[in-house]
């Protein structure tokens, strides 16, 4: 197993657990665990959309569709229903990432956007939303929302302190309100705030693929994420998102790949797997794919 060189240890790395069906937590975290006894400074950022909606559904709630103004289809989050998917996020999700590391050797410390302001965010503004008979409605009660800011200092104490932060949603603004905030984009946040030297956002998908049925149209590599956009549907638009925010903010390289793979931190960073993605060149030369 390669070794990190002395002159990148102190950049972090930041790992983004996928939130869906069929992610391998155990596995994820043994290479977190490896990377921490290289000396690495990680910090985990774990989703929670499965818990998120099984919880829902035991509780029978839902999260309810609309059509905005210009056709988009957005799933709105109100009041009850963020503080039945916080549970599932920080009560459930973000504790078994937590275990997962202490039961490893490896101190982690949980922590969700509110604890410590550690993700300050942006209330979206209200919502045009079309009702089922045809008119116009605002609706004010809709609470999402972007990272507008990260607690760098105290995520950088912590790593200091020799711990492992495992970060999730939701977010806090600045009036004290909590919003749901994408995690990808949450991961692509801190990579940027932090320096890190690199952002893996491990999924249940072996990557961008040029056609979504055939895993062998993986793209190995591209210095184009914008040009990407095509290939990319459904949640691998937001994935590709939080990589370009990621490296515009300045991180040298991001990666989308598989966790049910072997080692699949490592898969990643050392291109076995999965796809990476930089910013071209100011020459312009393209990247392999």
């Amino acid at each position: 197993m390669s070794s990190i060189p002395a002159s990148s240890a102190s950049r972090p790395v930041v790992v983004k657990i996928g939130g869906a069906a069929g992610v391998d937590l155990e596995n994820v975290c043994a290479d977190v665990v490896e990377l921490v006894r290289q000396g690495a400074r990680v910090v985990v950022v774990n989703g929670g959309s499965e818990a998120g909606e099984r919880l829902l559904g035991s509780l029978g709630m839902e999260r309810p569709e609309a059509t905005t103004a210009n056709g988009n289809v957005v799933r709105l989050t109100y009041a009850p229903t963020l503080r039945a998917l916080t549970m599932a996020w920080v009560g459930e999700v973000n504790k078994a990432v937590v275990l997962a590391l202490l039961a490893k050797g490896v101190t982690a410390l949980g922590l969700c956007g509110a604890d410590g302001r550690v993700l300050t965010a942006r209330r979206r503004p209200p919502l045009k939303l079309q009702g089922a008979d045809g008119r116009m409605r605002i609706d004010r009660e809709h609470l999402a929302g972007e990272v507008s800011s990260v607690n760098a200092a105290l995520l950088g104490t912590l790593l200091d302190g020799g711990y492992v932060p495992v970060v999730c949603p939701p977010a806090v603004t600045e009036d004290g309100v909590l919003v749901n905030v994408d995690a990808d984009h949450v991961a692509s946040s801190i990579a940027a705030a932090l320096g890190a030297r690199a952002l893996v956002i491990l999924s249940n998908v072996p990557g961008l693929l040029a056609d979504p049925k055939d895993p062998a149209t993986l793209v190995r590599a591209s210095d184009d994420v914008e040009g990407c956009m095509p290939l990319a549907g459904g949640r691998m638009r937001y994935k590709l998102e939080a990589v370009r925010r990621a490296l515009e903010g300045g991180v040298p390289s991001a990666y989308v790949s598989a966790s049910r793979v072997a080692r699949p931190v490592f898969s990643a960073l050392e291109e076995a797997g999965g796809t990476k993605f930089t910013l071209r060149d100011k020459g312009g030369a393209d990247a392999g794919a």
